[in-house]
């Protein structure tokens, strides 16, 4: 399963600060292992500490995340396409000799791959349903062709498919990610504590409905239509329909990672102005 987005109040980003809570799985998910092998864990520094998300590759060297997983970075994202991602380890500013004043990845880092972040730069942080821009991009310094990359939905794909019969009710997308899930124990207290392995995962969710920018998703482990959905940690990891790349994770509405998801459309005219710095789009 996705790692599910944790909102204080109504709505929250949910990279994973690494350095804090340890992070697990998609919930209500299954291990992925080798069937999204374009789906990566990315590791980056920003001014409150180390964090992890999700991002999938799109191009040999371009991966689509968050903007709040590229935003405020210091230094270099590493990335990896592991089903089991090995430790990040933090690498101090003065051992990198990039001349860096703060604490930050530089190239190389061995056993990962290395990349630049950027965010689109019309994301303020503020959670909103049609002015989200929450997108972001990992230029990678070296081509990676362990994996095919994915497909992007075309223009508006999401509208088609919310105005056909059923609508998105009828609709299943599959969720990938690195995030962390809640487990309850059989003893007591029973409170959910979170799982933290930095493995794969992947589930399946049922849409809700569209705004201009979002795609919100009933991301639930007890819906029997679908498996679960994202947590901490699967930020900026995809959300597939038909297998075309649709969405970026966001945010989600409900603490313990246990009801819907926001999805940043990635089938707009917004995300595609940003995105065509990076790629050639149609």
């Amino acid at each position: 399963m996705v790692r599910k987005l944790y909102a204080l109040l109504a709505m929250s980003v949910i990279a994973l600060l690494v350095s804090v809570v340890p992070a697990g799985a998609i919930t209500g998910g299954q291990l992925d292992g080798s069937q999204h092998p374009n789906v990566a864990m990315i590791v980056f520094y920003q001014p409150d500490g180390l964090f992890r998300c999700s991002a999938t590759l799109v191009s040999p060297t371009v991966l689509v995340t968050a903007a709040h997983c590229t935003q405020g970075v210091r230094g270099k994202v590493i990335a990896t396409f592991d089903p089991v991602a090995p430790t990040p380890t933090p690498r101090a500013a003065d051992d990198s000799g990039d001349g860096m004043s703060q604490t930050g990845y530089s190239a190389p880092v061995a056993g990962w791959l290395t990349g630049t972040p950027h965010a689109d730069p019309l994301f303020t942080g503020k959670l909103q349903l049609n002015s989200l821009h929450d997108v972001g991009v990992v230029v990678l310094d070296a081509p990676y062709n362990g994996a095919t990359p994915a497909t992007l939905a075309p223009r508006n794909y999401l509208d088609g498919l919310a105005s056909g019969n059923g609508g998105l009710s009828d609709q299943s997308f599959t969720l990938v990610g690195y995030g962390v899930f809640f487990d309850k124990p059989t003893s007591s207290p029973q409170k959910p504590s979170v799982v933290n392995d930095r493995t794969r995962r992947f589930t399946t969710a049922v849409g809700q409905n569209v705004s201009s920018q979002v795609l919100k998703l009933a991301g639930n482990a007890n819906d029997s239509r679908g498996g679960g959905g994202a947590c901490f940690g699967d930020s900026g990891g995809p959300a597939f329909n038909n297998g075309l790349l649709v969405g970026d994770a966001s945010f989600s509405a409900v603490q313990f990672c246990r009801s819907g998801d926001g999805y940043y459309r990635l089938d707009t005219d917004d995300a595609r102005t940003f995105l065509r710095t990076y790629l050639t789009l149609p």
